[in-house]
């Protein structure tokens, strides 16, 4: 019997939640349950020590084995899968899973498994095996954001998915929701007839290569992109159920997964607003930029959108002329600026014009003042990673 561990059983059904508590009651006197929806709400209040998560036909609950190893210290967390799939399971063990179990053909193994991972938590070697599986399955969604059309969101979004890929190990995925006319594949050159539609049949089983089938790579980085379709009819049977499903299972095989945003606030706008561990606004530095973030704020405010420890500024076509500086937004503002970005009209014009990317090699001479900023800002990211001050 293991009276002070705090057992959490995570399922949408609540016969399988009665029935495992029945089952374990005698073995672990606290047991609390929760819905799959209800985790990000509980997770911090309840700190269980041990997780049984069951993953039903067609739900998320893998997506959520990395969020709870990042919001509870010492966890233990055991999938419950109803899925046989190989690829599924692996994956499950890689997130970070103790131990998989089929469902429910496997549960009268459940005490044992659950006896070990009391075992484990107790064992001071535990620790290095906890820092050892730390980085695999955290990924970081980061959203590009602005009210106002031609910030210079799209270019941002590209150029940075680039730089990181060149200057670091990090797998890094482009997400273009643009999905009417498209935007990054313009600033990278890229040409792809696949998009996000076409993972519709395998939503519910998203993996790796799943992913991989509908993106390109863009060749000077490597870097890999879900291009829009840029096409109306198909943006239109796109759904928030797409973002949703499509960022989650990201998380599991990317270090960084940036998300293009369009201005309009629609349902999809909206969904990957809400799954993302970061949001960076994109601000010109004029009177018109700033009057756009109020009212972004306050439609956030409206909708249910909390900003607060995500949102940062990007402010973006810094030059000489510019009537508005980073003092006047810090003051009208209370977000962070994160990076800066010079003004280089010229040089991107040509760029895009030639067909050519604004960064074409990790050690590349001559880059324009807006490419330096952006390696200036990718290094920050990955030291604020590598360091522990998360994104998240």
């Amino acid at each position: 019997m293991y009276p002070d561990i705090k057992l959490l059983i995570i399922t949408e059904e609540d016969s399988i939640a009665t029935d495992l508590r029945e089952r374990l009651s005698t073995q672990f006197p606290q047991i609390s349950h929760v819905y799959a929806s209800e985790v990000r709400r509980e997770i911090a209040r309840i700190q269980p020590d041990v997780v049984l998560l069951h993953e039903g036909v067609g739900s998320l609950g893998m997506q959520l084995i990395p969020y709870i190893l990042r919001e509870v210290t010492q966890v233990k967390i055991v999938f419950l899968t109803e899925s046989k799939d190989s690829i599924r399971i692996r994956d499950a063990s890689r997130a970070g899973a103790f131990d998989v179990l089929f469902f429910p053909d496997e549960i009268n193994a459940l005490g044992d498994v659950l006896s070990r991972a009391v075992i484990a938590l107790q064992s001071d070697s535990d620790k290095n095996e906890a820092a050892a599986n730390f980085t695999w399955g955290r990924g970081q969604v980061i959203g590009f954001y602005s009210g106002k059309g031609g910030s210079g969101k799209s270019l941002i979004a590209s150029t940075l998915a680039q730089t990181l890929q060149l200057e670091s190990n990090s797998s890094v995925l482009l997400v273009d929701l643009n999905f009417q006319f498209g935007g990054v594949e313009t600033y990278l050159n890229l040409a792809s007839g696949r998009n996000l539609y076409d993972l519709t049949p395998v939503l519910h089983e998203l993996n790796d290569n799943h992913i991989r089938s509908v993106t390109v790579i863009e060749p000077h980085s490597a870097v890999e992109v879900l291009a829009s379709p840029a096409d109306l009819e198909v943006a239109e049977q796109i759904t928030e159920e797409h973002i949703e499903r499509l960022l989650r299972a990201a998380r599991l095989y990317y270090d960084y997964i940036l998300v293009d945003m369009p201005a309009e606030m629609t349902n999809l706008t909206y969904a990957a607003l809400e799954e993302a561990d970061k949001i960076f606004y994109v601000l010109n530095p004029d009177a018109l930029s700033l009057r756009t973030l109020n009212r972004v704020l306050t439609a956030f405010n409206m909708i249910g959108v909390d900003p607060t420890d995500r949102l940062e500024i990007l402010v973006n076509r810094i030059n000489r002329d510019s009537e508005i500086g980073a003092k006047e937004i810090r003051q009208r503002f209370s977000f962070d600026i994160a990076g800066e970005f010079r003004d280089d009209l010229k040089r991107i014009d040509q760029a895009i014009n030639r067909g050519k990317p604004l960064r074409t090699a990790k050690n590349e001479r001559n880059l324009s003042l807006f490419a330096r900023d952006m390696q200036k800002f990718a290094k920050q990211l990955l030291s604020e990673s590598k360091n522990g001050k998360s994104t998240s």
